[in-house]
């Protein structure tokens, strides 16, 4: 496959070629709608927020004229939980060609079983539960929903 010339390596901007530039880095960390922040009970008892990774998907859509891409870099099946490493890739034009930022993370899910057998039910939507929470993870990097991820800020 050949190289798209005109994608120039984010570690070789100058802070003035970046192409991420601080408006767009704010765009991003805009306040996550309270439409769409969701509860799950978490571990010693305590409840979390979180988006679903349909919200994710749409910003990214939106903020990013639908260029942008995520991939499975690794993954690891265990007896009880499953995780990815996935790699989330904006594409942003830019007046030298298009710039490519990226961010991994990993991601995991429980293996859910069958209640009598203890077997496991299919894999296959563990893994895109751990994938999901891998992009999630990606774009909070990014800053998108970090409002949520990070309440500290």
């Amino acid at each position: 496959m050949e190289k798209n010339k005109n994608i120039v390596p984010a570690t070789k901007q100058t802070p003035e070629r970046f192409g991420l530039k601080e408006q767009v880095y704010e765009s991003l960390k805009e306040p996550t709608p309270t439409k769409f922040i969701k509860k799950r009970p978490g571990r010693a008892g305590l409840t979390f927020d979180y988006v679903e990774v349909g919200y994710i998907t749409d910003f990214l859509n939106r903020k990013f004229n639908c260029m942008w891409s995520f991939d499975i870099l690794d993954k690891q099946v265990g007896h009880e939980k499953v995780w990815v490493l996935g790699k989330l890739t904006v594409y942003i034009p830019t007046s030298f060609g298009i710039q490519e930022i990226f961010k991994t993370q990993f991601g995991g899910a429980d293996i859910k079983k069958d209640k009598f057998a203890k077997l496991p039910i299919d894999i296959g939507d563990d893994l895109k539960a751990a994938a999901s929470d891998a992009l999630k993870k990606c774009a909070s990097m990014f800053g998108i929903a970090s409002d949520i991820y990070w309440r500290e800020k």
